[in-house]
């Protein structure tokens, strides 16, 4: 088997991604600003700049800030920001399908930052804890089995070949919460097409359940950020249980 896996790994090889994995430090002294971080607080370019939940009028949790120009890789200016509403007594992310991307459950903006973030705490939500992302972890990441159709790979690799290197984790997608790299899906292939062009989006951020945000998507599902290459402001965000 050895041989053989050896084999699928030279034939996946020409498809393989560098995953970044945050490294993270609690910050205690959480504030608006422009750092990287999982939770916490925003950068706000003015008091009114955090997002609100249209079905439950509270503020949305922050999971996600990148500072485009931290990044080890496709480095840009602006800071991406994903906000999710975790209200489940109003049952927000049922009502407003907050598992499809572009819904009104959660919001996606890459903004600009020029001077010092407004300072607001809201009241009607309890703030995750910060997470600052203070380095990355670069690793080989390799194409879901779903997308092996598409990539011309079903018929060079064996099912029980496959089935081997699943369950031992070789040559698969990284789970957990990833920067870049091949999305791990727990159903089918689902990147979002841009609204406009039509083109289909690619992985920005993976944002799996519980692992730096304490939040479950469904039963253990896993989450993306995805962005066009057509448009650097279209972003969205979906997930998925198995």
């Amino acid at each position: 088997m050895k041989d053989q896996v050896k084999q699928a790994l030279d034939i996946l090889a020409k498809h393989k991604r560098v995953a970044y994995i945050p490294q993270v430090e609690e910050n205690n002294t959480a504030q608006n600003d422009t750092q990287s971080k999982l939770g916490g607080l925003p950068y706000l370019r003015h008091e009114n700049d955090w997002p609100t939940c249209p079905n439950c009028k509270q503020h949305l949790q922050l999971f996600l800030q990148l500072n485009l120009k931290t990044i080890p890789e496709k480095a840009s200016d602006g800071l991406v920001q994903v906000f999710y509403c975790t209200n489940h007594e109003k049952e927000c992310e049922t009502e407003l399908e907050g598992f499809f991307p572009f819904s009104e459950a959660h919001c996606c903006r890459l903004i600009r930052s020029k001077e010092k973030s407004s300072q607001f705490i809201p009241g009607d939500i309890e703030i995750f804890k910060e997470k600052i992302i203070k380095g990355w972890e670069a690793k080989d990441d390799y194409p879901h089995y779903e997308e092996w159709f598409d990539l011309g790979l079903e018929d060079e690799i064996d099912d029980d070949v496959f089935e081997y290197m699943e369950e031992n984790e070789i040559g698969t997608p990284l789970q957990g919460d990833k920067l870049f790299g091949w999305p791990y899906w727990v159903q089918s292939v689902e990147y979002p097409n841009d609204r406009e062009t039509g083109s289909l989006m690619g992985l920005l951020f993976q944002l799996d359940s519980e692992d730096h945000i304490p939040f479950m998507f469904g039963d253990m599902g896993t989450g993306h950020v995805t962005q066009s290459p057509d448009n650097e402001n279209e972003l969205a965000f979906g997930w998925a249980c198995g």
